[in-house]
């Protein structure tokens, strides 16, 4: 009888560990947009990001993702990495999501046009990885 309730037991705990569904690294509502300046232009830009694994420790939750921009003029050239850096967020709550925001100067040697700003991002915790994109124009002078 002990065999069998372990064995059951052994059963109920495995189903329970495969039904766990693993989180997907996912960005969303990716933005760009520029403000023209004196000498150029201001670019902003921001996409969130969900689906990211969590380290819990001490009733607290740490991620960890790592990231970079590239830019694609309207001549087809990329510039890459224009921006890159790592988001190391501790909460006291589980997080749903996160919020990557970048600003970037762009000088007056960036023809008007239509441009995309390509956003990657690295989760080093599970090792997962994800892209989004944003379109945005720059206007003449």
């Amino acid at each position: 009888m002990k065999k069998i309730f372990a064995v059951l037991l052994t059963f109920v705990f495995l189903i329970a560990a495969c039904s766990q569904e693993e989180k997907k690294l996912e960005l969303f509502s990716p933005e760009a947009f520029a403000f023209q300046l004196d000498s150029g232009w201001e670019l902003n830009g921001s996409v969130q990001i969900k689906g990211f694994a969590q380290k819990e420790e001490d009733d607290n939750y740490t991620a960890k993702l790592s990231y970079y921009s590239n830019l694609i003029t309207p001549a087809g050239d990329t510039l890459n990495e224009v921006d890159y850096g790592m988001i190391d967020e501790y909460r006291e709550e589980e997080m749903m999501d996160v919020s990557l925001d970048i600003q970037i100067e762009l000088d007056s040697s960036f023809s008007a046009g239509s441009y995309k700003l390509i956003y990657f991002v690295s989760d080093d915790i599970s090792n997962q990885q994800a892209m989004a994109e944003a379109q945005f124009t720059l206007d003449e002078f």
